[in-house]
């Protein structure tokens, strides 16, 4: 059965309902991702757009438009998914000319007018003139909203652009293309955009001199995990081929990402030598989506973690990053366990961390970063006041509960006439 027919309206809407019966529907939101799936998040683009998601669910009825290739069956338990085929042509997906998809186009003109759409939600520029043409065509007042996960014309020309596994002319082409794209798109299409940070606020705003009150910022956030007991906490680092007495540095990352792959370079050729001799039961253990199996000197590669609980068996976290957009999810994932983290500007952007309360912050991955590292090893009160510092931080303020209810009071904002609608229509 194609996933676009697996579930009913009504199974969607009894989630929103109460006790009584009575749906607490808002508004009917079409969620649509570019390069990520659902569910099963392999990066941290995809950990915030299905925590958006899955947050919205609680109190609106959220379907969702993916690239085919991208569906997992577990999507289905989330949300209700519709799915489309990307146009292909040289061996590539062209993914961000969803606006002359022909599929996409057919399948989001069935959610819009079968769904009665309220809000569109797109984490990507490519498909917004084909969502607003929808829209004018079927006569509806659809706000279309740009969950922009950074600013992806920064973002590409750092990444893209460097990537090897790209002709010179695509590494050309893609970025210029995309920066137009989204200036296009966040001067004349978008109603509003939310960024994950002041910084990327303060970017568009000047990069496409948006009218005051266009953008929000929704940050990213966790799920904050249960502490663990001593017993499972041992259970884990076992798992991890650690000794009682060894202190664990821990990163992950998707590895394909090149801000991710610079880190993890650094790690083996700057920062894990720097303590090979002078602190021997030091261990770096990296890991991650696409990351190899391997160990080498005071360095442990652990590939593919399969559960996110192990990072509770680390002593400190790292993040090595010089580059990319947004916030970093994986900072979050260390903050909800507890972890002391060492980190540059760059890798803990747009979070509210205060240098050696929440987080060692440095400028580089220099002498400073190592120094930090260095602290944090030989001060064992230390690793536990700011990680705990770091989890309260969390706990107030980028817990996704917290994160849903800016989300809702935005959109009930852009759309409040939904929520007398949909109640006068149950």
């Amino acid at each position: 059965m194609p996933a676009e027919e697996r579930k009913s309206d009504n199974e969607f809407l009894d989630r929103g309902k109460t006790r009584t019966g009575i749906p607490e529907v808002s508004m009917n939101i079409l969620a649509i991702p570019t390069t990520v799936g659902l569910s099963k998040p392999l990066s941290g683009g995809q950990n915030r757009f299905c925590n958006l998601v899955k947050c919205q669910a609680a109190h609106n009825r959220v379907i969702v438009l993916e690239p085919d290739h991208l569906h997992d069956e577990s999507d289905d338990d989330v949300a209700k998914v519709y799915t489309y085929h990307d146009i292909e042509a040289l061996q590539r997906r062209l993914s961000i000319f969803r606006d002359i998809n022909l599929d996409f186009i057919r399948k989001a003109a069935r959610i819009i007018r079968d769904e009665e759409i309220d809000l569109i939600q797109i984490t990507h520029p490519s498909g917004a003139m084909a969502a607003r043409t929808l829209g004018f065509l079927t006569r509806r007042k659809i706000k279309i909203v740009y969950d922009a996960h950074n600013v992806e014309s920064d973002f590409i020309q750092q990444t893209f652009a460097n990537h090897d596994h790209y002709s010179p002319m695509e590494r050309k082409l893609i970025p210029a293309y995309t920066n137009l794209l989204e200036r296009v798109s966040c001067r004349y299409l978008f109603d509003h955009i939310t960024a994950v940070s002041d910084n990327d606020a303060a970017t568009f705003r000047r990069k496409y001199h948006l009218k005051d009150g266009m953008i929000s910022v929704i940050p990213s956030g966790c799920s904050i995990r249960s502490r663990i007991s001593d017993g499972a906490r041992n259970k884990i680092r076992e798992g991890m081929g650690l000794r009682p007495t060894d202190i664990a540095v821990f990163f992950h990352g998707l590895y394909g990402h090149p801000p991710n792959r610079e880190g993890f370079d650094l790690i083996q050729t700057y920062i894990a030598p720097r303590f090979a001799d002078t602190n021997p039961d030091v261990l770096f253990v990296i890991g991650g989506t696409q990351v190899p199996t391997f160990e080498e000197a005071n360095v442990r590669s652990l590939g593919f973690i399969t559960d996110i609980q192990n990072i509770c068996g680390a002593d400190i976290a790292i993040v090595p990053l010089r580059s990319g957009g947004g916030t970093k999810l994986k900072v979050f994932d260390y903050m909800s366990a507890g972890l002391p983290i060492v980190t540059t500007k760059k890798g803990i952007e747009g979070i509210d961390a205060e240098n050696y309360e929440h987080a060692i912050i440095v400028d580089d991955v220099d002498e400073d970063f190592i120094a930090g590292i260095r602290y944090l090893i030989e001060n064992k009160e230390e690793r536990k006041r700011i990680g705990d510092n770091a989890r309260a931080l969390a706990e107030v303020k980028y817990d996704w509960r917290i994160i849903r209810g800016k989300l809702e009071n935005l959109y009930q904002t852009l759309v409040p006439e939904s929520s007398a609608r949909h109640s006068d229509s149950t």
